[in-house]
């Protein structure tokens, strides 16, 4: 499956990136990334979905990031924190050359708007519906810089230009959106921010010796087989002797990567989180007490989506 994170190497850009709302598609942000000279000065040919003729003028400069909608699409709003799956063309601005593509063949993993891994490609998906062809000017120290999406849209020096037309295929939920059910006897406690993101607490008391699982919210959407490759997003915490020993060990509401997309088969992720998402269905949050290499964890899993096959 191609990633968005490695999409600009063949320019030189992006080392940074190389790592993997009230209508539930993730809260409306502040500020929009908005048009400009650069943005405008872009033209893709052909359908939405299918790959584009794209014509940018050689030398392209911009200041800051740029986004025009070329095509205006009919979906969901894109939000902070919304996953999203798109299809991409890149062109280096100096040059007008295409550097890279999706390959638009649908297996493109999701980018989650906003995301700091992203930079000012997560950024510019905000506000965006589905259906939309965007036009995206981003300076190349933007992207290759290792703060994510600080500077991203508000350097005021005009750079070289890469460009990406991003058409916007499917948005996920951002949290799980199912209906909350009682807490687990003898589980951690788990508190929600405003955003979704969990809080886990651990018991004083000492873990579970064997994997267990709970549902925290129970869903109404597709389930997930073993077959299935599952967008998920995650908060793991360690359950040591008691609770005053736990820490976050991984969270991807936090760390900048967004939304997983998790192949289901056998021997792809760790049995026990495999086993927490197998069966369940979209819009499940599952807490469970996972055991790897001796030490326990609990995992927080909201179960967002299912990729196409």
């Amino acid at each position: 499956m191609r990633t968005i994170p490695a999409l600009l190497v063949t320019i030189g850009l992006a080392a940074s990136l190389t790592a993997c709302a009230s209508n539930g598609a993730g809260s409306t942000p502040s500020n929009c990334p908005a048009p400009g000279a650069a943005s405008a000065s872009v033209t893709a040919s052909g359908a939405v979905g299918k790959e584009p003729k794209v014509s940018v003028p050689a030398g392209l400069r911009t200041k800051g990031t740029q986004v025009s909608v070329l095509k205006q699409g009919d979906g969901r709003t894109i939000g902070n924190g919304t996953p999203v799956l798109v299809e991409y063309t890149i062109v280096d601005g100096a040059t007008g050359q295409v550097a890279q593509s999706s390959g638009y063949s649908g297996q493109t993993a999701p980018l989650t708007a906003g995301a700091g891994n992203y930079g000012a490609l997560g950024d510019a998906l905000l506000c965006a519906h589905v259906g939309d062809r965007l036009a995206v000017a981003v300076p190349k120290s933007a992207l290759s810089s290792s703060a994510g999406t600080s500077g991203s849209t508000s350097s005021k020096k005009v750079e070289d230009a890469a460009v990406a037309v991003i058409d916007v295929k499917q948005a996920f939920d951002s949290r799980a959106t199912g209906t909350p059910q009682l807490a687990g006897d003898g589980m951690p406690a788990v508190v929600l921010a405003p955003s979704g993101a969990p809080g886990i607490t651990i018991p004083s008391w000492k873990p579970p010796t064997s994997d267990a699982t709970h549902l925290l919210r129970r869903g109404s959407g597709a389930t997930l087989g073993a077959k299935d490759t599952a967008v998920i997003k995650y908060t793991a915490v360690t359950w040591g002797t008691d609770g005053a020993d736990s820490s976050v060990a991984g969270s991807s509401w936090t760390d900048g990567s967004g939304a997983q997309a998790v192949p289901l088969a056998k021997g792809q992720i760790a049995e026990g989180v495999r086993n927490a998402v197998v069966g369940h269905r979209v819009g499940d949050q599952v807490l469970a007490i996972v055991h790897q290499q001796g030490t326990t964890y609990a995992y927080v899993i909201d179960v967002l989506g299912k990729m196409p096959r």
